[in-house]
């Protein structure tokens, strides 16, 4: 900073707005004199915008304004540190931060790049980034019970893409059917989409905003048993064992055959296995109806930057 009015973290290919440093120099109050005078004007013109133009409008005037960028490695965007190395979940224990491995090594990762508040939440929280546990005691409740599935590798690497998210989506609307049936959160798996079925987040297969507008607060990341704050005993209370099918279709469970089999478990997180051409049936009650619906409205897809659903 003692050659420059402005140091921002470089949002490829702009100045980043969000975390920036400012010296308290007349250049750099020029800079957001002319950036309030910008958004003052239009409500159509964001921050990250009118901090682009304004240091483009004043260095094209020789104001002496001078701007530079946060070093790349160690200040870096959500492209940079999520996407550019498809980094989807959180760094093995193991992947430690050495002088070799600068990448692994940033100061600060800016959530950007993808769209919407809970989408936002949704990574930082699955890559171990966030640490709020709110009023619900979202990480460190000693009593909620949880439940957890897997998502298997596919043998069929033909398999088209279109199949493998259905089959994906629909072992997804079984177990939060599960989870609503026993009265769990569910943990959720990694998830297998793409041409070759490559492990990805939720966003990838769903929109965030639209899936918390239901079920927020009934699910977990697939992450979310190694956060610090879990107690120890909901990360080691393990009760194995897979899904009984009914008799009466190979590919079809009752609300009865699931608390059967299920409802005097006491373990803290139950894990059943895969949930593939695993259905459940609900009854024909208006509670279990209203339970459908919102799976329907729930199970919007999207893709991982969240920039549209359908």
């Amino acid at each position: 900073m003692e050659t420059t009015d402005v140091a921002a973290l470089w949002d490829s290919p702009v100045y980043n707005a969000g975390f920036i440093v400012v010296k308290p120099t007349d250049a750099s109050k020029q800079l957001y004199q002319t950036i309030r005078s910008m958004t003052s004007q239009s409500t159509d013109i964001d921050d990250q915008v009118a901090l682009n133009k304004a240091i483009d409008a004043l260095q094209r005037r020789n104001s002496g304004l001078r701007v530079t960028v946060l070093n790349k490695q160690r200040f870096q965007n959500g492209f940079e540190y999520f996407e550019g190395p498809r980094r989807w979940f959180p760094l093995k224990s193991d992947d430690k931060c050495t002088e070799k491995k600068r990448t692994n090594c940033p100061v600060v990762v800016h959530n950007k790049w993808i769209v919407g508040k809970e989408a936002k939440i949704c990574r930082f929280r699955e890559h171990l980034l966030w640490l709020f546990d709110d009023d619900d005691q979202y990480y460190t409740s000693n009593t909620r019970p949880y439940m957890t599935y897997t998502n298997k590798a596919d043998s069929n690497q033909k398999l088209c893409n279109r199949t493998r998210l259905e089959s994906e989506i629909s072992a997804l609307k079984s177990a939060m059917t599960i989870g609503y049936l026993l009265n769990r959160t569910v943990i959720l798996p990694k998830f297998r989409i793409g041409r070759k079925a490559l492990e990805n987040p939720l966003n990838s297969l769903v929109h965030i905003k639209t899936f918390d507008g239901e079920f927020s607060g009934k699910y977990r990341e697939n992450s979310f048993l190694r956060h610090p704050k879990v107690p120890h005993h909901i990360k080691t209370e393990l009760y194995e064992q897979r899904v009984v099918m009914g008799k009466t279709d190979n590919l079809t469970v009752s609300r009865f055959d699931i608390l059967r089999q299920f409802g005097g478990v006491k373990a803290s997180v139950l894990v059943i296995g895969s949930l593939r051409d695993v259905n459940v049936a609900l009854r024909n009650t208006s509670e279990d109806a209203a339970f459908g619906n919102k799976l329907d409205r729930a199970l919007r897809r999207s893709d991982y930057r969240q920039s549209r659903r359908w």
